[in-house]
């Protein structure tokens, strides 16, 4: 018994100083993502983007539509389905200009940091944008 107390101290001490000694005690993921979400700026190329902070695990291509109203149509643009993200995937469809309307990438850093960068065509950034997430179903105040 007494063995089983010294082994559960033991590794309740190696814990401890893992979680100290390695940084795990400062981590802050939504801080992580403010300082991802400032570092974005329209202009940026798609490459840029996810050598700065990481490649997303799916992305969006954006799909357009054209409706109807009587004698004036519109054109309507809207996410479609999701696709698993490879960087030569990607940059195939942008060469072969499969991605007219450009395509979406959604990051999720906490649940009250997520944002969406949006890029055209040519995979150039034109916006960033805030995602919906936990703290936003909840009313939750992000700040």
């Amino acid at each position: 018994m007494k063995a089983l107390m010294v082994a559960v101290f033991m590794g309740a001490l190696l814990l401890a100083a893992a979680y100290y000694l390695c940084g795990f005690h400062t981590f802050d993921a939504t801080q992580q993502g403010k300082d991802a979400r400032a570092s974005i700026g329209p202009g940026m190329t798609w490459e840029q983007v996810f050598d700065l902070i990481g490649d997303p695990r799916e992305y969006q291509p954006i799909m357009k539509t054209t409706k109807r109203f009587g004698p004036d149509s519109y054109d309507i643009f809207k996410p479609g389905p999701r696709n698993k993200f490879s960087r030569k995937g990607v940059s195939a469809r942008l060469e072969e200009d499969s991605l007219p309307n450009g395509f979406l990438c959604t990051f999720t850093y906490s649940s009250s940091e997520a944002f969406t960068i949006h890029f055209d065509g040519t995979g150039t950034v034109t916006g960033v944008a805030d995602a919906i997430t936990m703290a936003d179903l909840l009313q939750y105040d992000r700040d």
